[in-house]
């Protein structure tokens, strides 16, 4: 396969706002390559501004399912006409001196690319580098943006932000129709989950309100998940 290297879209999220379009490269590291490819990824991003409103980060794929069993991400994150700039911006001999170092140490596992509908939570992404991802189907995406929204404008937590959203590219309906991602700033907030932060509302009210929730949002199936550390974000 042939190996290339792109950009994909994260912003920093505050509270909810329809926030933006992502694209994301998804890649193999080869062994022992882990760190110069850190390298070259902060040595490029540190000195190269990014189109206004767009930020890009590298993640390492740490838990991963069978599908999804790449190393390594690369994200972009931003407003539309940002990211749009970004992506027709005749390449740099900057840039393309870091694509051909990448590609002597990574193989393109896949890409794809999407929009963000919601996000709750208020700090950086940098602040929240343990990020839990899921693919969904939405039985029916309007119920299920509606009960998402009802429930997390008033029950998500000050130690999480949570984002969802669709895909447009690069998919088959085999991985859904819908993602959702939740960030937490340690180990133990993605272990325990939201359910384990602590919260202003009773244990009884937060199950009372997810129960609602899933019974409201019109049918969602589990299709992929994976667990994300982020490495670096510019």
């Amino acid at each position: 396969m042939k190996k290339i290297l792109s950009i994909i879209l994260l912003l920093s999220i505050n509270s909810y706002s329809q926030v933006g379009y992502w694209t994301a490269y998804n890649f193999h590291v080869e062994e022992g390559s882990e760190e110069l490819v850190l390298k070259y990824f902060n040595e490029y991003f540190s000195n190269n501004k990014l189109a206004e409103g767009v930020t890009v980060s590298l993640f390492e794929n740490h838990f991963k399912d069978s599908g999804w069993n790449f190393s390594h991400q690369i994200l972009f994150v931003g407003p539309l006409d940002g990211l749009a700039t970004q992506y027709s911006t005749a390449p740099s001999d900057a840039w393309s001196l870091f694509i051909l170092k990448m590609n002597r140490h990574i193989t393109l596992h896949s890409s794809f690319m999407g929009d963000i509908d919601i996000s709750y939570g208020n700090g950086a992404t940098k602040d929240f580098p343990i990020q839990r991802v899921y693919s969904l189907e939405a039985n029916d995406p309007a119920k299920y943006l509606q009960a998402f929204k009802k429930y997390n404008s008033k029950y998500n937590k000050a130690d999480r932000l949570i984002l969802t959203g669709g895909f447009s590219a690069g998919i088959d309906r085999t991985y859904g129709n819908t993602w959702i991602v939740q960030s937490f700033k340690d180990f133990k907030g993605a272990f325990g989950g939201h359910a384990k932060l602590p919260s202003k509302y009773s244990p009884e009210e937060h199950r009372k309100a997810w129960m609602e929730s899933r019974k409201n949002n019109g049918g969602v199936e589990l299709r992929r998940s994976f667990l994300r550390i982020l490495l670096a974000t510019y």
